[in-house]
């Protein structure tokens, strides 16, 4: 070839070789944008499964582990969430049926002693009612009531004056036993709420006296509430304690 024609050859040659520079450069940075852009859409819709990509560009790369730890700050929020809505439907449920029978034993009497002494537990069962939401709440907030000497007795006294009504419609009864006077450290809306659920499961899936027994062992004190039922079905033990 002439060296005219290497003249004119060279800078096309060179042109070509920026192209190809250019648009592996353009390739290398538009991929993981289209990658960047995927994922905070999927975010925007809600799906919190997102994995930190490596493109080697710092910058893009500092947008996806951002991207990243918001779909997990968003799941822990979401789970949150649903925990609280669990929790609040399961321990709300016991304070709301004792009030609701105590609302009931006022619209059936005539009796100005009775109703007053029925207003009187509903009034109590609103307290707790508003105890619990506030532990809800608390624990919402991750943070906890400081636990103090909650005397059992009375919590126990409490709970077998607001459900003996409903135990003695099924022609049944609580009674308490075991050593008096004992003190548990623990919240006061957390051990009524305990002791509550257990008292009305016994009433819904339990048969004839309802024994609550306290005793010590050790450093710690065991209440037992038992019934004289047939007790869970082997196919239920294993998932007793779930949720629900």
């Amino acid at each position: 070839a002439s060296l005219a024609g290497w003249l004119f050859a060279a800078p096309a040659l060179l042109v070509l070789g920026l192209s190809v520079v250019v648009r592996d450069q353009t390739r290398r940075l538009a991929d993981p944008l289209v990658q960047l852009a995927e994922q905070a859409e999927r975010l925007g819709a809600g799906d919190t499964r997102i994995t930190p990509r490596h493109s080697g560009i710092v910058e893009i790369d500092a947008v996806s582990d951002v991207l990243a730890r918001s779909g997990r700050k968003l799941l822990a929020t979401l789970s949150s969430e649903r925990e609280f809505a669990a929790d609040a439907s399961h321990e709300l449920r016991t304070p709301l049926t004792a009030l609701l029978m105590r609302l009931e034993e006022i619209s059936m009497t005539d009796d100005l002693d009775v109703v007053r002494e029925e207003a009187a537990s509903a009034i109590e069962q609103v307290e707790r009612l508003g105890d619990t939401v506030a532990t809800l709440l608390t624990r919402t907030r991750n943070s906890t009531e400081a636990p103090m000497p909650v005397r059992v007795d009375r919590v126990l006294a409490e709970l077998q004056r607001a459900w003996q009504p409903a135990y003695e419609a099924q022609h049944r009864s609580i009674q308490v036993a075991g050593e008096r006077g004992v003190s548990v450290v623990a919240t006061d809306a957390a051990l009524s709420q305990i002791l509550g659920t257990l008292v009305e499961n016994s009433l819904t899936h339990g048969a004839g006296t309802v024994r609550i027994d306290v005793r010590h062992s050790g450093p710690s004190v065991v209440i037992e509430v038992s019934d004289e039922g047939s007790g869970v079905r082997p196919d239920l033990a294993p998932f007793v304690f779930d949720r629900g």
